[in-house]
Parts: structure tokens; sequence; C-alpha cells
């Protein structure tokens, strides 16, 4: 708008060949004062109602303003020279609001203004207005599909990938809730079972649980810094629990955080198992922290098993060890035979 008046000016000034007649100087001014009033309120409808701009009635009104600031260089015999770029402007709302379409019809409208008048011999001319008007709004509104194209298909990924990565932490909350209760409340349960006799140790057992539960709950910090304090830790309690001893040897050590954590829990679950299925009275229990690797073994020297022959209900190896290593990034190993004693291998990459 504002280069559209500059042009104006100039024309009305401009001596020459370019100069306006007296007699249609009054159509150039009253041109120039409808394309500033137009777009005054366009701005106004903008910022009000943007909707409006995109409706069909609108678009033929901002064409039809744009058609006639394109058609009065040739009615006041200006050659174009105030033209400048507001009628093309308009081809161009009608590109970005609706597309190729849009674009190909206000840019015909706008070209169709702007050749009025010539004659056949200025042919050239009569060709680049037609080029540079339909053109480039048709151009632009390839763009601009373009680009919502690509946004929508953009924003659609960012709500599958957002809605995945809810799915997946919601499903290994899900699985680290039952691997805790696993390790913890259906072991005591199964021991309370087996020594159901004697009722001073049944509630010793269920006192001890549901301390151990609430604080899980509750969130409560654990007098812990380390990997190996919570290794030892846990072996205390099987050792307390089961009567069987942990042998345990510890060499460096991690801080603490959800990985180490979860490798600890393995850790506990493969010391449950030992101390309740291996029938031995010592399980020894290796931990290391060194550079770029993280490592605890549990060993026994019992009687063994056979992988295949375990029930698909029993959860303490596939999912308290095996599925949880999986899901913090690390790796775990069984190794073991019938007769030959079981070797629990946890490993887990990491920076001491």
């Amino acid at each position: 708008m504002a280069w559209l008046l500059v042009l104006s000016v100039l024309s009305l000034m401009t001596e020459g060949e370019r100069l306006v007649e007296a007699a249609t100087r009054p159509l150039v001014v009253a041109s120039g004062l409808v394309a500033v009033v137009w777009t005054v309120v366009t701005v106004v409808v903008w910022r009000a109602r943007p909707g409006v701009l995109s409706s069909s009635a609108w678009l033929a009104l901002d064409l039809a303003v744009g058609a006639w600031v394109a058609l009065v260089p040739n009615l006041a015999d200006t050659a174009g020279f105030f033209v400048g770029g507001f009628p093309i402007s308009s081809a161009l709302m009608a590109a970005t609001t609706r597309g190729v379409t849009g674009g190909a019809v206000g840019g015909a409208v706008i070209a169709a203004a702007s050749a009025w008048g010539y004659g056949a011999e200025q042919a050239p001319r009569i060709a680049e207005v037609i080029a540079i008007n339909l053109l480039a709004p048709v151009v632009v509104a390839w763009a601009f599909t373009s680009i919502r194209r690509n946004d929508d298909r953009r924003r659609t990924a960012e709500a599958d990938l957002a809605f995945e990565r809810a799915e997946r932490a919601r499903a290994d909350d899900r699985a680290e809730v039952a691997a805790h209760l696993h390790d913890s409340v259906l072991q005591t349960l199964a021991m309370i079972q087996r020594r159901s006799s004697d009722p001073q140790d049944v509630a010793r057992l269920a006192r001890s649980q549901e301390r151990e539960l609430r604080e899980w709950l509750n969130g409560a910090d654990r007098d812990v810094t380390g990997l190996m304090d919570l290794v030892r830790s846990s072996a205390g309690e099987v050792e307390r629990t089961y009567g069987v001893a942990m042998d345990v040897s510890c060499v460096g050590d991690l801080a603490l955080d959800a990985d180490v954590e979860a490798m600890a829990a393995a850790a506990r679950e493969a010391m449950v198992n030992a101390a309740k299925f291996a029938g031995v009275n010592r399980v020894f229990v290796l931990a290391e922290a060194r550079p770029g690797d993280v490592r605890v073994v549990v060993r026994d020297k019992g009687r063994g098993f056979d992988p295949g022959q375990v029930a698909r209900d029993r959860k303490g190896i596939s999912d308290s060890i095996v599925a949880r290593m999986l899901r913090h990034g690390g790796s775990a190993r069984l190794t073991t035979a019938v007769g030959s004693g079981t070797e629990v291998d946890l490993r887990l990459p990491g920076e001491v």
C-alpha cells in the first residue's frame, strides 16, 4: 500500500510522457484513496475476525479492488507506472486461502485487468503482464499448500510420537509395579504359606512386608548412596528372610539413578531365587562398577534347573530380571543346568 501511494504521487508529479492528464488525475487520486481505505478495512477485519478474509464474498471484493487498481493505469494512460505490487496482493490473498485454484482464478482476474487496453502490437508486454500476474499466485499457492501439507504431517507425526511415548511410559510403569510386587509382596505371601505353622514368623514377615511396601508407595528416601549400598542392603534382607548366607564382594561404586536402581532390583530378585530354589547355604554375589561397564553376578552351586521347564506364569526371571534390565538399557544372561548351579550375570553400560 505504501509503495502504491509513492508511485501514485510520482505519477501525478512526473513531467513528460508519463504525465497524467488533468482530466484523469481525479481518477488516480480516487483509486489511491479506495486502495488506502480497503487496506485499512482489511487490517481491522483481520485483527477482529481473521476467518472472514477467507470467505468467498471477501475474496470477491478484494479481487475487485485489486482489479480496479490494476485497470486504472490504462484508463489514466500512465503506462502502469503507479500500480506496483498492490493488485497482485489480492491474487496472493486468494492463493494463500484457497490454494492453487484460488491463485489461478485471482491471478487470471488481475492479469486480465492489467492487460486491458493493450493493442495487438504490444503482445510481448501482454505476455509479460499475464506471466507475472498469473504465475506468481499459482507458485505461491503451490508453496503454501506444500508447506501446510508438510506441517500437518509433522503435527500428526508429533502427536503419534507423543502418544506412543506416553503409552510406552505407562507400560514401563506397569511393568515396574508388577516386577516390584513380584519381588516383594508375592514372595512374602509364598513364604507365609510355607511357614503358616509358625504364627510369630508369619507375623514378622507380614509386618516387614507392610513396612517395605508403605515405604515404596510413599517414595521414602533410603539411606543409600550408590549401587553397592543397594546390593549389600538387598543381600542382607535376603539373608535375614531366607536364612541363606550371602557372600558379597563389591568393587567400585555408581551413583543411583533409575537404571542403577533397576539393576539392583534385578540383582535382588536373582538373590531371592537362589536362596529359595538352589538348595544351598551360601550364595555368592559380585558387584563391579568400572568405567563403561557395570556388572552384578549372582552365583550359586546348587541344584540348577532347566529354563525350558519353567512354567509360563513364573515371572521371576523373565519379568523381574531380564525384561527389567532390557527396559533400562542393560542385559541379563542366565547360565544354568540341572545339577550344575546357576549364574545370573547383569550388565549395564555406564560411566563411573
